[in-house]
């Protein structure tokens, strides 16, 4: 029940081969290019490089684009709180562990280690990496809402639908129209 935020991040370039420790500046998602990889760090860490966006758990938010035709693999040190961790295969085809994942399938990973390691299998492929550690809370989910209880997602419908989250917007908006609309129709949380 937390007031909802919303941002729009500017991408940061981390130097390639630079310090893997630097601080990222607010309101950027760190993007770190590799040979045949690009990561982009929305929350959470990666090689040593932290997002600045602040998240109320420790959670991850990670996506790996393989940009070379031929086989690349990504390597990420999972925290060992985090015991969840789910890939969505948007485009191209994936390997773990010796298993093909083919676009447009989620994976739910074991907690079993810590270093995952993704290879593309046709080359060019988009992936997403979410992880957490448990929240120790009850979970109700209904369409898109999550909360802790059924009546919890009853009341967050009817808010929802009398506007105190702010009014949807078209998904063709530029970021100059979104924070238009999202000013002119601001959450009333």
């Amino acid at each position: 029940m937390d007031t909802p935020d919303a941002k729009v991040l500017q991408a940061y370039d981390v130097v390639k081969g630079g310090n893997n420790r630097q601080e990222t500046p607010k309101d950027t998602t760190p993007v770190i290019t590799r040979k045949g990889t690009i990561t982009t760090v929305v929350a959470g860490e990666h090689d040593g490089i932290r997002a600045p966006v602040d998240c109320p758990t420790n959670a991850a938010i990670i996506r790996i684009q393989f940009t070379q035709k031929d086989a690349t693999t990504w390597k990420h040190i999972l925290p060992s709180s985090h015991k969840t961790a789910i890939l969505y295969v948007k485009q191209g085809s994936i390997q773990i562990d010796g298993q093909r994942i083919p676009p447009h399938h989620t994976v739910y990973l074991s907690p079993d280690g810590e270093e995952l390691t993704i290879q593309a299998l046709e080359g060019e492929a988009d992936v997403l990496l979410l992880s957490g550690e448990p929240i120790q809370e009850p979970i109700a989910s209904q369409g898109s809402m999550v909360m802790n209880t059924q009546g919890e997602i009853q009341k967050a419908y009817m808010d929802y639908q009398r506007g105190y989250m702010g009014i949807p917007w078209d998904h063709k908006l530029n970021d100059k129209e979104w924070r238009e609309h999202v000013k002119q129709n601001p959450s009333q949380y």
